[in-house]
């Protein structure tokens, strides 16, 4: 029940949150790149699907939504947890990894606002790897509310310390994809969105 209950709470948000990009009416060219990253995202997390947790997928979030705006963060964290998850498998576990993907692009988007230039910027990074382990802590309380709810703090903590190595080999993952990524790609990026004008979302 509590399972059942804390996933239509994210429901909710979640589609309160693609109601908010639908007013925004985004045009086709600014929907293009958040479309291709997206695309490279889902394409990635199951390509390195036989390395448990290593994966492109969270980096390329953090792309999207800082240099795209923190509605396509959000859309394409949505995006990349409910399409890829068609290939990985669907479970109770989809709509919290939609809202935790969500939730590093729209911080993401944050930061583009923050930074003028965020390719230089290592707080990127180090943004990314922290999301990586709070993304991973948020699906070990998917896990503990789901099997483990009665055992209390107790089950939490162990919970949390069995899905410690996962959630680091995600977070070493996610560092070695920005490192790789955030200067070429980002100039490159910056470059689209002047010659096409294309704005955040």
């Amino acid at each position: 029940m509590n399972l059942l209950l804390s996933s239509i709470l994210l429901g909710v948000l979640l589609l309160l949150a693609l109601m908010g990009i639908e007013r925004v009416r985004p045009r086709p060219r600014d929907l293009m790149p958040v479309v291709v990253l997206t695309a490279l995202a889902i394409l990635g997390r199951v390509v390195t699907m036989p390395i448990p947790n290593f994966q492109p997928a969270t980096a390329l979030i953090v792309l999207v939504g800082l240099f795209f705006g923190k509605r396509a963060g959000v859309l394409s964290g949505m995006l990349v947890a409910l399409i890829s998850n068609f290939i990985l498998g669907q479970g109770p576990w989809t709509l919290w990894q939609m809202f935790a993907w969500a939730a590093v692009g729209f911080g993401a988007g944050i930061l583009g606002d923050i930074f003028a230039n965020p390719v230089t910027h290592i707080i990127v990074v180090a943004y990314g790897v922290i999301a990586s382990m709070l993304y991973g802590l948020f699906l070990d309380l998917q896990f503990f509310i789901a099997y483990a709810w009665e055992t209390g703090w107790t089950g939490l903590f162990a919970a949390w310390s069995m899905g410690l190595i996962m959630n680091l080999t995600h977070a070493v993952s996610t560092l070695i994809f920005l490192l790789v990524t955030l200067v070429p790609w980002g100039t490159k990026l910056q470059r689209l969105k002047t010659k096409y004008a294309i704005r955040n979302l």
